[in-house]
């Protein structure tokens, strides 16, 4: 707290010197005693007055923040949300300064940031001390059965999300018992009574106490929503410390080798480098591309059982797609119509000319494009092929151009140990949520 007063002061002081109107604010869980040890990270805010062109709010933010950062031997690196923004680590913690406009209430919002001013006032001023650490635990549990984080990474409970929900039900206790007995599809929570949930169709609507038309649980998937009940409920039937400590996996190459084979599946990984862009502009790339592969792979007739995807500290994004089975016959049945639809019949032989007649219906059998996912993917991504794809915009020319396609047990031989950890948690996802 003293470090940040420090930063303010810095800021405070050169913005009078440029004559600059400006107040910042310490926000974020730092300033609502929410913060988990080791998550410290510093949010300082600019407010504007309301007069400032945004180009001036954009181009004062980011002078002032460099400078600050500049100041205190920090290096500057500008990120961008709703306008861009300064970061830079000082003295072991990562501070961010947002330049933002000074509103009193929603109506005046200008660009989302401005609400965060809004949201630290609202907990600050309804939350009790004791329920500051409720949300400790909390957030502890949900980071344990990795549902916390609220980026598309995670796409799990946001910190204010945690703090709203202590809010509602005053204790750790309480949230997870009415979410393992009475959270259902579009559950409703609405503090300020604003009868605002009927505008939105989330897993969880959770009404931002500062804006009526917001849901704060907006980011929030169906599956980590789900996630999060069954973790409740296993952690009621059977409480134990180890749900607020971090589970480490620890597996070899043999014990992944070994469970691979007892499915019987082909499993490939489909690698290729990513660019160094923020995680919520890179990640629903990444899922794009790979739900794109899954379609194209069933419209071959090779059936996914199961895909997920990763991107590794080297910047390699790595697909993994699980088919039943990697090989078909040459040949493929198409089913036509009865006999006793003429017409449709007719339509059916001049598609098939080689069609005849088993029973009552026609059939057809004809030659695959594709017997074999290597072969098909090795086709599908050439640029001359590759529109019947829906791949991410920074990533389809890696793919095109520098893509890897192992099987899982030659990604396995290359005992990568973030490779172990990914692969582990593609055959058994529930792993967090069981003690």
């Amino acid at each position: 707290m003293n470090f940040s007063n420090k930063l303010i002061e810095i800021i405070t002081d050169y913005a009078e010197s440029k004559n600059v109107d400006i107040t910042c604010r310490l926000v974020g869980s730092m300033a609502k005693n929410t913060s988990l040890m080791g998550k410290s990270d510093i949010d300082i805010f600019m407010t504007f007055p309301l007069t400032y062109s945004e180009d001036k709010l954009k181009e004062y933010g980011l002078e002032f923040g460099n400078y600050c950062i500049e100041k205190v031997g920090g290096v500057p690196e500008i990120r961008y949300a709703s306008h861009p923004y300064t970061t830079g680590i000082i003295d072991g913690y990562e501070v961010d300064f947002v330049p933002c406009y000074k509103i009193s209430d929603s109506s005046e919002l200008k660009s989302a940031v401005d609400r965060t001013i809004l949201h630290t006032d609202y907990i600050q001023s309804h939350m009790t001390e004791d329920e500051t650490r409720q949300v400790l635990l909390l957030k502890k549990f949900m980071g344990s059965v990795n549902t916390y984080g609220a980026n598309y990474k995670v796409s799990g409970f946001s910190g204010y999300l945690c703090e709203l929900l202590i809010l509602e039900y005053h204790s750790f206790e309480n949230v997870v018992y009415h979410a393992a007995n009475h959270w259902h599809n579009r559950y409703r929570i609405d503090l300020e009574e604003y009868g605002t949930s009927d505008k939105f169709k989330d897993p969880l609507i959770v009404i931002d106490p500062v804006d009526k038309n917001r849901n704060v649980a907006s980011a929030l998937s169906m599956q980590k929503f789900s996630e999060f009940i069954v973790a409740c409920r296993n952690f009621l039937s059977d409480p134990k410390k180890d749900y607020f400590r971090d589970r480490v996996i620890s597996v070899s190459g043999d014990d992944l080798c070994e469970e691979f084979r007892k499915r019987g599946t082909d499993c490939y990984v489909l690698s290729f480098n990513v660019p160094d862009l923020p995680d919520d502009v890179i990640y629903p790339q990444i899922n794009k591309t790979m739900n794109s592969f899954v379609k194209v792979s069933e419209m071959y007739d090779f059936r996914v059982i199961e895909n997920s995807y990763y991107i590794d500290s080297d910047n390699i994004a790595h697909i993994i797609l699980e088919y039943e089975f990697s090989r078909l016959s040459n040949v493929k049945i198409h089913n036509g119509p009865q006999i006793r639809f003429h017409e449709n019949g007719v339509n059916f032989k001049n598609k098939y000319p080689n069609a005849y007649i088993r029973g009552n219906k026609w059939i057809s059998i004809s030659e695959r494009k594709y017997t074999s996912v290597p072969e098909m993917i090795e086709n599908i991504v050439k640029k001359e092929n590759r529109s019947i794809l829906k791949l991410g915009k920074n990533v389809k020319d890696e793919i095109t151009e520098n893509y890897v396609l192992s099987s899982v047990f030659d990604l396995i031989d290359e005992e990568n140990n973030e490779d172990y950890e990914q692969l582990f948690m593609h055959l058994f996802p529930d792993y967090k949520l069981v003690r």
